[in-house]
């Protein structure tokens, strides 16, 4: 995957999480991986279409999406309602807007779909083309998950 396009993730994921949450997060080292394992009950899809076709795709527990939607709402926030889904799911769409308006800078138009939040235990999401992962530690070690799939243009 090229360098630019990391780091245009790598960028927009530490900017968004920054201002959002209020949070510094950690970001752990990026690396292409095989297949997309979710570890975790809750997971964020956006798609990506134009110059670069994929998607984006966050991964925490229930635990961190509350500590998310917390955040975001700044106050306690204590279920994972309908209300709670869209803030979590506004987080992916904020992550992927940036992500556009960076890859825009490098030449390459992209498009985003509108979020789609799943919870669920052992969820598995089938992707073609490269995967690459960047862990994150965003209020204790390693509790989000992201990846960036490219099917082409990356």
């Amino acid at each position: 995957m090229d360098a630019k396009i990391v780091n245009a993730l790598i960028g927009s994921v530490y900017e968004t999480i920054k201002s959002v949450l209020r949070v510094d997060p950690k970001l752990g080292k990026p690396s292409v991986v095989p297949h997309i394992e979710i570890p975790h009950s809750m997971v964020t899809v956006i798609g990506v279409t134009g110059s670069i076709e994929g998607s984006l795709i966050y991964s925490f527990s229930s635990e961190t999406a509350l500590k998310v939607v917390s955040a975001m709402m700044g106050m306690e926030y204590g279920q994972l309602d309908e209300l709670a889904m869209s803030a979590i799911g506004e987080l992916g769409n904020m992550t992927a807007g940036k992500l556009a308006m960076k890859l825009e800078t490098l030449g390459k138009h992209v498009d985003i779909t509108p979020p789609t939040v799943v919870s669920g235990k052992e969820l598995k999401i089938k992707s073609f083309g490269t995967v690459l992962k960047l862990p994150l530690s965003v209020f204790s070690n390693e509790d989000f998950d992201l990846h960036l799939s490219v099917k082409s243009g990356g």
